[in-house]
């Protein structure tokens, strides 16, 4: 203690000390351990004559009264009020101190920023996770802690100790394996009751040869109506039960009866044959056209996905942006399309948390992509699409490659897939020929050569829609995505000078 009441105050609380001491504070404020007062003036009592900031508690005021008649305080609470009242500080200081030396980090703040950027752009990280399948799997907290190194049980884990709180002590039947084993036992019990008591025939067959039937509920019922009835029906033979062979429960829908016919054999349902995997897509989207320009890249497809030849889903959109700096045209199978798109998600979501301070561009993702398209094709299991992806490269130039389902790649300033690439690739190359042409190509030249090609499509493509998407990528402004364009100025005047459609009358 002797060093607590030898405590010093700093130069700068000294310099304070000179203009703040108010001699009205009572003496008698600090109580010793018999409830007595000291006479001493406690550390810290002084009243302030400057403004204060923050919380404050009013002067303790102690009358003559109070001593003489107030209760001695317990050791503890007598050396709890000494030591509070010997370390208190004489002027609260409640800002917010800076912060150490080399933080925060920049790879932080640079994240922080990003986040910032995207949101003044209407991209909100949280409604991205919200409208992402993935995390509507129900499955999705076994996959984050199995993807966390983490075990089931240690969800439960306390930092109590083991004597108040285990987690590994309880028994089977308190977790949810062990419910889901006895409801399903009371369920089998009720069932097997149930069907002990259903409805059964009864058929008396008179002496005379006709038979009427009787109708009881049950079989202990049906019993104590024939011992009732054994006196008048003297005449009459024994009854006949005849059990009713099939089970008209609603779960059962006429399926033939267990403890008659035994129980039910559907292992003529599975199948022994070898896993096949998609031979032939079923639901599928057509073109994908993209066209570099001096600045950037523009790429489009339309809003169908057809279920054969029947132009099934009109509001499919086909174009994903990642990164902000990359969009990625998907053509061919759709659920494969949605496959890549979770992946394509779960790799956003990687790189956001990620701390490296490195973003994946274009270039990279193309990579990416290929390794993925020619894993599942070595594996037999190839995903049917033809992607192309457009975007910036390290250095912010245009970048525009294709991969398809062999993971086959190739780049070119101008892409097309399914009928774009018969339909479409002559036209664009009108606009640039090649790599060397590109730096001549404004953004309105690319864009206008992109509609009049998905025009053509709409034309001669009946698999193609006249709504699309397109998408401008330049470094100054991202990605700019438009998901429900309409064509504007079509002509079918030409449908007049088509011969060979079957036979013409010319």
């Amino acid at each position: 203690m002797a060093g607590l009441v030898g405590y010093g105050s700093s130069e700068e609380d000294e310099a304070l000390n000179t203009k703040r001491k108010d001699t009205s504070f009572d003496e008698r404020n600090v109580i010793d351990g018999n409830g007595k007062g000291t006479g001493q003036t406690p550390m810290g009592a002084e009243i302030l004559k400057i403004p204060l900031v923050g919380p404050q508690a009013p002067p303790m005021r102690i009358s003559d009264s109070d001593v003489g008649s107030s209760t001695p305080l317990s050791p503890y609470n007598s050396n709890r009020l000494a030591v509070r009242n010997l370390t208190l500080p004489t002027f609260p200081n409640l800002d917010i101190p800076s912060s150490p030396p080399g933080s925060p980090p920049s790879e932080m703040t640079q994240k922080f920023d990003n986040f910032l950027q995207l949101k003044k752009q209407g991209i909100h990280f949280n409604e991205k996770l919200a409208d992402s399948s993935a995390l509507k799997n129900p499955m999705l907290l076994q996959k984050l802690t199995a993807s966390a190194g983490l075990a089931e049980n240690d969800q439960y884990a306390t930092a109590l100790p083991i004597n108040l709180w285990d987690p590994t002590g309880f028994p089977d039947w308190a977790y949810k394996e062990g419910l889901a084993k006895s409801q399903q036992h009371i369920a089998e019990e009720r069932k097997a009751e149930s069907t002990r008591t259903q409805r059964e025939r009864l058929d008396f067959v008179p002496a005379g040869g006709n038979e009427s039937l009787v109708h009881a509920h049950g079989l202990a019922s049906a019993v104590e109506t024939k011992q009732s009835r054994a006196g008048r029906c003297s005449k009459l033979s024994l009854p006949v039960i005849r059990k009713s062979g099939m089970n008209h429960f609603p779960q059962a829908w006429g399926r033939p009866r267990d403890d008659v016919y035994g129980a039910y054999d559907s292992s003529y349902l599975h199948s022994n044959a070898p896993k096949a995997h998609t031979s032939s897509p079923t639901v599928t989207g057509t073109s994908v056209l993209a066209v570099k320009f001096k600045d950037g890249v523009v790429i489009a497809a339309d809003n169908l996905a057809s279920y054969g030849s029947l132009a099934r889903f009109t509001d499919v959109k086909r174009l994903r942006i990642f990164n902000q700096r990359t969009v990625v045209g998907f053509g061919g199978d759709v659920s494969d399309m949605q496959y890549l798109d979770r992946l394509l998600l779960s790799l956003d979501l990687e790189e956001n948390y990620s701390s490296s301070g490195h973003d994946l561009n274009a270039q990279n993702l193309h990579t990416y992509l290929a390794k993925v398209m020619y894993k599942r094709r070595s594996d037999i299991n190839p995903l049917w699409n033809q992607l192309l992806v457009a975007g910036l490269d390290s250095e912010d130039q245009p970048f525009l490659s294709s991969v398809d389902l062999l993971g086959t790649t190739f780049s070119s300033p101008t892409l097309a897939t399914g009928f774009g690439a018969h339909l479409a690739q002559p036209l664009l190359r009108k606009v640039v020929g090649d790599e060397a042409n590109v730096k001549s190509v404004t953004r309105e030249q690319a864009v206008n050569a992109v509609k009049e090609c998905m025009k053509v499509l709409f034309y001669r493509d009946a698999r193609s829609l006249d709504k699309y998407s397109i998408a401008v990528i330049t470094k100054e402004s991202g990605v700019e995505l438009k998901e429900n364009e309409q064509l504007e100025g079509q002509s079918w005047a030409f449908a007049e000078m088509i011969k060979g459609y079957g036979t013409q009358t010319i």
